[in-house]
């Protein structure tokens, strides 16, 4: 299969992408997504600590045992009642838990949706991607009826915008899911283990980001 372009529904076109793809693993794949947790229903404190190589910037000790505190309090029971296989691209996926589990996320003190994510992914790799402030950008501007970035940041409202949102990002990943898993099946032969939601939120990401470190 050609990987010349990828093209999503949102009307995002990302060139290359597995090259793209294969760029971003050699560089950063070891320091977030190589690293393994030891239990999937419950927020570990190395959760918390590698989301500084996503650019959390939970980056002072003061910061990580805040947030890992709070979000351990916060979700480790609604975490024990999603499947660690629970898939973002299943018809039934549990759309209901995970806006509960986003929306007690968020009261956590100093988590936004970006933090929530980039921690949750870790423990529901198929089912939750961050969503950072550049992929929210993205699906926000693309439709603002989704929600605003001043409510992603309010904590009585961010999870129904980080739902709308990941809806979206869902339509996109089932428009291409033959493309993306083709992806996947690349990089795992190089060493790369990624789930098709890492996969597209990266490339995402490497699109819309104003740096262009990728592009």
């Amino acid at each position: 299969m050609s990987h010349e372009e990828l093209r999503l529904s949102s009307g995002l076109a990302i060139p290359h992408p597995l090259a793209r793809m294969t760029t971003f693993c050699r560089k950063e794949y070891e320091y977030y997504d190589a690293i393994v947790y030891s239990d999937v229903d419950r927020i570990e404190a190395l959760d918390v600590l590698v989301t500084v190589a996503v650019n959390s910037f939970v980056n002072s000790a003061p910061a990580v045992r805040k947030v890992h505190r709070g979000l351990a309090a916060k979700c480790n029971e609604l975490l024990r009642d999603i499947p660690h296989d629970a898939d973002l691209t299943s018809h039934d996926w549990p759309s209901e838990k995970v806006y509960g589990l986003l929306h007690e996320a968020v009261q956590a003190d100093g988590v936004l949706v970006p933090v929530a994510t980039k921690v949750l992914h870790r423990k529901r790799p198929r089912l939750i991607p961050m969503l950072d402030n550049d992929v929210l950008k993205y699906y926000l501007q693309c439709d603002p009826s989704l929600g605003s970035v001043n409510q992603t940041q309010n904590a009585q409202y961010a999870a129904d915008v980080a739902m709308k949102v990941l809806g979206a990002f869902r339509n996109d990943l089932m428009s291409a899911l033959e493309e993306i898993r083709s992806l996947c099946d690349s990089l795992v032969k190089n060493g790369y283990a990624l789930t098709p939601v890492r996969t597209l939120e990266i490339l995402i990401w490497t699109q819309v980001e104003k740096q262009k470190y990728y592009r």
